[in-house]
This record gives C-alpha cells, sequence and structure tokens, in this order.
C-alpha cells in the first residue's frame, strides 16, 4: 500500500487534474491512500469536498513585506503535516502553495513529480522543479528528455459524460440554435462579463448563451435564450454537452476540457500574470487551429463579428472541434500515474539496497 501526497491550489486548475491523477491510480491500485493539501480558498476545499477527498489548507504565503515569516510558518506547518501523513511520494500541481510543501518534502528525502499544465512554467513549478524527480508536461514541449516528459493534461472522466438532453433541460433552451458558453475560470472574469452584458442583444440573434459568471459575479435578468450562474459544478458536464462554441479565458485546465469535449474556443487570455502563461497557452492552440485566439484589448470590438461567423458557418465549427480535441491526450491521468508507480519503484528498490 503506497500514500501519495497531492499539493496544488489557488485554482480548480491546480486541483482538478490531480484528481484525474488520483482517480486514474486507485482504480489500479485499490488500496492506495491519498492526502491533498490546498489553499484557504474556499473554492479550493469545496471542490475536495464534494469529491470525497481528504486534505489540509495550508496558509502559504504570496510576496509582501513578510513573505519570510509568512513562509516558515508555511513551512513549519508543511513538515508537521508530512510528518503525519508519512506520504511515499508527493504529486505537486504547482502554483503558491506548493512551495513549502515540496521544500518539506524535499528535506525528507520523499520523491517530488510535478505537473506543469501551462505551455510554460509557473514561478513555483520554476522554483521547485531542481527538486523533482520527474517533471510532467501538460502541453508537448519543443524539446523533451531529462527529467522532463510529455504526458498531457489530465480531464476528470466526469467532465466529459454530459447528457445534451439534459443540458437543454437545466437552460430550457431548445438546442435549434448553436449555443455560446461563456466562462471564466473559476473565479470569473470582469472583462468577458463585461462584453457580453453590453453585447447579449446582439449575441442573441445568432446564439443562445451559457453565461458563468464567478462567484460575487452577477450575470444578466433571466430571458429566453440567455441562462447564468456565478457557479456551477454537477451541472458543467451538461452544459459541456450542448455547447457549439466557448467564449474563454486561456488557462491550462479550461483548454483541457474543452478540447475533451470538442468545443471550439474563442480565447481570451489573461495578460501579465505567472509569465504570461495564458497567452503561451492561447498561441499554442491557436497554432494547432483548435481555437481563435482573441486579444481583450479587442474583445469589444471584434467579439460579434467572430461570434456571428462562427455560429453561422457550420463548417468551420466542425473543422475547429475536430483540430481542438487533437490537444487532449485521453491518457494523460495514466501516463502521470506511470511516473508515479515508477518513482515508487526505483524508491522500493533502493531501500532494500
Amino acid at each position: 500500500m503506497c500514500r501519495i501526497l497531492f499539493v496544488g491550489g489557488g485554482s480548480i486548475g491546480h486541483i482538478a487534474p490531480a484528481v484525474a491523477v488520483w482517480q486514474e491510480f486507485l482504480g489500479a491500485h485499490p488500496r492506495a491512500q491519498a492526502h491533498f493539501v490546498c489553499s484557504e480558498r474556499e473554492d479550493d476545499s469545496e471542490f475536495l469536498r464534494k469529491e470525497h477527498l481528504d486534505w489540509t489548507a495550508v496558509r502559504a504565503p504570496k510576496l509582501s513585506w513578510n513573505f519570510l515569516w509568512k513562509f516558515f510558518l508555511a513551512y513549519r506547518d508543511a513538515a508537521q503535516l508530512i510528518e503525519q501523513e508519512k506520504p511515499d511520494i508527493l504529486l505537486s500541481k504547482g502554483g503558491y502553495v506548493s512551495v513549502p510543501v515540496c521544500l518539506a518534502a524535499h528535506w525528507r528525502q520523499i520523491p517530488i513529480i510535478l505537473h506543469e499544465s501551462d505551455v510554460v512554467s509557473g514561478n513555483a513549478n520554476r522554483f521547485t522543479a531542481r527538486w523533482a524527480t520527474a517533471v510532467c508536461m501538460g502541453f508537448q514541449p519543443e524539446r523533451d528528455g531529462g527529467k522532463h516528459v510529455y504526458t498531457g493534461n489530465p480531464v476528470r472522466a466526469d467532465a466529459t459524460s454530459g447528457s445534451r438532453e439534459e443540458g437543454l433541460r437545466i437552460t430550457g433552451f431548445s438546442g435549434t440554435r448553436p449555443i455560446l458558453l461563456v466562462m471564466g475560470g473559476s473565479q470569473g472574469a470582469e472583462s468577458l462579463n463585461r462584453a457580453v452584458l453590453q453585447l447579449l442583444c446582439e449575441m442573441q440573434k445568432s446564439v443562445d448563451v451559457i453565461h458563468i459568471t464567478g462567484r460575487g459575479k452577477e450575470g444578466a435578468n433571466t430571458q429566453a435564450g440567455y441562462w447564468s450562474r456565478p457557479f456551477v459544478r454537477e451541472e458543467l458536464k451538461h452544459l459541456y454537452a450542448i455547447a457549439d462554441v466557448a467564449l474563454s479565458r486561456a488557462g491550462a485546465s479550461s483548454i483541457g476540457e474543452l478540447a475533451a469535449n470538442g468545443i471550439p474556443g474563442i480565447l481570451v487570455p489573461l495578460r501579465g500574470v505567472g509569465h504570461d502563461h495564458q497567452q503561451k497557452n492561447a498561441e499554442y492552440a491557436a497554432n494547432k487551429g483548435g481555437c481563435i485566439l482573441l486579444q481583450q484589448s479587442a474583445l469589444q470590438e471584434n467579439l460579434l463579428p467572430l461570434l456571428e461567423r462562427v455560429a453561422q458557418d457550420e463548417g468551420e465549427r466542425l473543422g475547429l472541434s475536430e483540430r481542438i480535441r487533437r490537444l487532449h491526450q485521453p491518457d494523460a491521468a495514466e501516463r502521470i500515474c506511470r511516473v508515479l508507480e515508477e518513482t515508487l519503484s526505483k524508491k522500493q528498490k533502493g531501500s532494500t539496497l
């Protein structure tokens, strides 16, 4: 029996892929155990709670004037957690919460596997990669080898099990018109929300609209051909099942779930954060022909013409759908599990020498 510690948080994009890996690993190793470490964000703990998983929230610090003191406290908590859980291996999805946990694991000689979802690594994974046995890559890197291995981005099986009939029942849509899914990530996107609300009347001439606004953010009033919620979970797979095109940020998790469902995206990357990773993700997907890249600065001017073109041209939608599916690696979770298994096997052999 082995025990895995999963760490990552600050967004569902760090947690959902880790859960997919755990579900795959547990299927092959029913006696395995897992514990998840996340941030103190409510979305993190709620997601893990609904998956019926054990977790601990760590008060990991971001850069500030008292960073060193807060980091020491986070490291102390991480070290205590590792002593308590006694994991055989750690899988890190990155994010600021991962650094003190990876450091504590490194000092205790616990093997660390990283998974980098984005085209470019964030600060946390860049820092902790020096301690990692292997770095699993969500996008095909220009160069492979060394400790870097291409696995793809894992997507929970539940994300692709939606029902079109149920999606239409939830939204009340007829299904006779193209359906646009608007989502800005787990925290929503003010710029996408603002554009949708300002252009909604014109948009509804060509599409029905599903609008996921993000917690604490309001959509338009309920009306025919428009369905809005601040946050969805159980319904999301059914919304994927009826969406013909998506307006989305360019986080790796969002792109991964769109690709797994064959939903072409108009991607509007959030610029200037995390080494501009969303821009790099969107460029990669656009270069593969699976999405349309739209900069936020051109959102108001170009969204309607793009949307009308895609809505009216079924052939373009089908082509985009086929190409974005190619970005999905169906066995990504299995590939990461193989890396975990190989690392655990080497550890066990080393301990018997």
